[in-house]
């Protein structure tokens, strides 16, 4: 069985049989099978990894209608174009259209995951273009 977080933590065994055996728990103890136990991804120990949570926590803050500071904001996750565009709309809500329409210009740099997103995207980058002439 995987844990958390996100099935990135240790996976634990269980023999089923065992369990199944025990015809209920009738005290509090350990059950796992610890010989089996895969350790957990060493992805969870690294730079990338703390980045991408801080990125999580920003776009909560946003979600919630805090501040953030885009540029923060992109720094924790700078390979993924919806860091971008979390900051170009954030921005873009501001009304400080230069730095949103640099944003989305920066998503368009990147992989963007659908073509919906790709045109609110491209979107905004006209509606910008109107409003900054």
């Amino acid at each position: 069985m995987s844990t958390a977080p996100w099935q990135l933590g240790e996976y634990v065994a269980y023999d089923l049989h065992k369990v199944f055996a025990l015809q209920g728990m009738q005290q509090d103890r350990e059950i796992s099978e610890p010989a089996l136990t895969i350790p957990a991804d060493s992805f969870l120990r690294s730079p990338d990894f703390r980045n991408f949570v801080t990125f999580r926590k920003f776009k909560q803050r946003l979600a919630d209608g805090e501040k953030v500071d885009p540029d923060s904001l992109v720094a924790s996750n700078p390979e993924f174009y919806h860091a971008y565009v979390l900051a170009g709309d954030y921005l873009y809500k501001q009304k400080d259209y230069q730095r949103a329409l640099h944003f989305y210009q920066q998503a368009l740099t990147k992989v963007i995951a659908t073509k919906k997103e790709e045109g609110h995207i491209r979107d905004r980058i006209k509606k910008l273009n109107e409003k900054l002439l």
